[in-house]
């Protein structure tokens, strides 16, 4: 009799200790979401909060691309699944300022759309013809290679076409 109530207590016990791991693990995803949530809150990726980085961080990252690329670019899926959206949140604005040609903004929405660790030859294009706009050559230079090196259909021409017009602008520099 003793023996029965002893397998029976055993059991219990295990229904007990499986019923209180769900319970938390069911907590414990709820917090993961939450602090996702809080430092979504606290990080600002408006374009307004991305200028101070405009000048710092494009440099950064065209020199140092392979140390970037090196780095673990996500920390969970629920990360990346963020990071992802607000991907192509920034690259329809930087396309829309693009179409528009308004260079300034295409650069600013193009930064913080890189910032998330997602790119497109597309949108490497945009930021190299915007930076041609607006005189920063040596950007616009690595921002074509880049957009060649990733695939885009037009990158090759339009890297020669644009060391084509940097001998001229250089040729009549001298002059």
């Amino acid at each position: 009799m003793q023996e029965l109530n002893i397998t029976e207590m055993k059991k219990s016990m295990i229904l007990l200790a499986a019923l209180f791991c769900c319970t938390m693990s069911g907590y414990a995803q709820d917090g993961n979401i939450q602090q996702i949530q809080a430092g979504a809150r606290t990080v600002s990726r408006t374009p307004e909060g991305d200028r101070s980085h405009y000048g710092l961080w494009a440099k950064d990252m065209m020199k140092n691309w392979d140390k970037v690329k090196a780095k673990p670019r996500f920390s969970s899926p629920a990360d990346s699944l963020q990071k992802y959206r607000e991907f192509t949140t920034y690259y329809s604005q930087a396309y829309y300022a693009y179409r528009t040609h308004n260079a300034d903004s295409t650069i600013l929405y193009g930064d913080s759309a890189l910032m998330t660790g997602f790119d497109t030859p597309e949108l490497l294009f945009y930021m190299a013809d915007s930076y041609e706009q607006l005189g920063d050559y040596d950007h616009a230079l690595i921002a074509y290679q880049q957009a060649k090196a990733k695939g885009h259909p037009a990158g090759g021409k339009a890297l020669s076409e644009f060391k084509k017009r940097q001998k001229a602008r250089r040729k009549a520099a001298k002059k």
